[in-house]
């Protein structure tokens, strides 16, 4: 379990993470979203102790996290990460020996599921490649919380639909708290259990993919008879041409025989809630 509670970090003047409060309980695939620069880096950083936050507090599996934690039970890797420039099957013995409840055996599957070349050294891999053996040492190490920052940066479309089979062997091996964070929200929606968005810092949405869906619309029409039918809900977007309206909503349902309603796509949600929401 991961809790965070009033969690704010500063960077001199700069506020990076805003008193986000946030529980996560249940073993499951979490997809972490948020424009560039809206603190999921600092985040991830943060609960894998790899850096004190400025105030707050967090807890994995009740133990308190700071940069003091000998052993915070998670793992995180982060786009860029480094390894020493050895043999990528070496570089796995190494985690192995590192950690006593590393799945070697899985890791050397994967490595033969995506060819990686055992004998090549780390620094001679492109992008992708590097990736993919920091994700797979990441997932082999069977820590209770797994930590991912743009896992996906660097592969293509064929390597992308690789990852997310890895993803959901890993945890159907071992269940517990796996968080991604990605830009590419339509490809993960396919595999999480639910979805976090973070904006300016500060937490905007943690739900199921479900509630999104039963909740997430667009009504169009007429502006007056779109303004009225809207006038008590929950509005995060308007468009207007002329005298016709669009508003996108996150409420309760509403039935109109005369205005246009279409569910909401995943990424317009995410753009709307994220983007200019001013009523007109």
């Amino acid at each position: 379990m991961i809790e965070l509670k009033k969690v704010t970090k500063k960077y001199k003047e700069a506020v990076i993470l805003r008193d986000f409060t946030c529980t996560i309980q249940a073993d499951g695939i979490y997809c972490l979203l948020g424009r560039n620069g809206a603190g999921k880096t600092t985040l991830l950083k943060s609960i894998a102790g790899y850096q004190n936050i400025s105030s707050g507090s967090i807890y994995v599996n009740g133990g308190f996290i700071s940069t003091a934690t000998m052993d915070t039970s998670v793992s995180y890797i982060d786009n860029f990460a480094k390894h020493f420039n050895l043999p990528v099957k070496k570089l796995i013995k190494i985690a192995g020996k590192l950690n006593p409840s590393f799945d070697n055996q899985f890791a050397i599957e994967m490595m033969e599921r995506f060819e990686l070349d055992g004998s090549k050294k780390f620094n001679k891999l492109s992008l992708g490649m590097k990736t993919m053996v920091s994700t797979i040492i990441c997932l082999s190490s069977n820590k209770p919380v797994i930590l991912l920052d743009e896992p996906v940066l660097g592969f293509d479309a064929i390597m992308r639909a690789e990852f997310y089979s890895l993803l959901t062997e890993s945890f159907s091996r071992k269940p517990r708290i796996i968080i991604v964070s990605t830009h590419i929200i339509d490809e993960i929606a396919k595999v999480m259990q639910k979805l976090i968005i973070i904006d300016r810092g500060a937490l905007c949405f943690f739900d199921t993919l479900q509630v999104i869906k039963d909740k997430a619309y667009s009504v169009s029409g007429p502006k007056q008879e779109v303004e009225e039918a809207t006038k008590d809900l929950n509005i995060i977007g308007n468009e207007q041409v002329g005298g016709f309206l669009t508003r996108h909503i996150f409420d309760v349902p509403i039935n109109s025989e005369s205005l246009n309603i279409e569910e909401m796509s995943l990424q317009d949600f995410f753009i709307y809630m994220v983007g200019r929401k001013e009523v007109i």
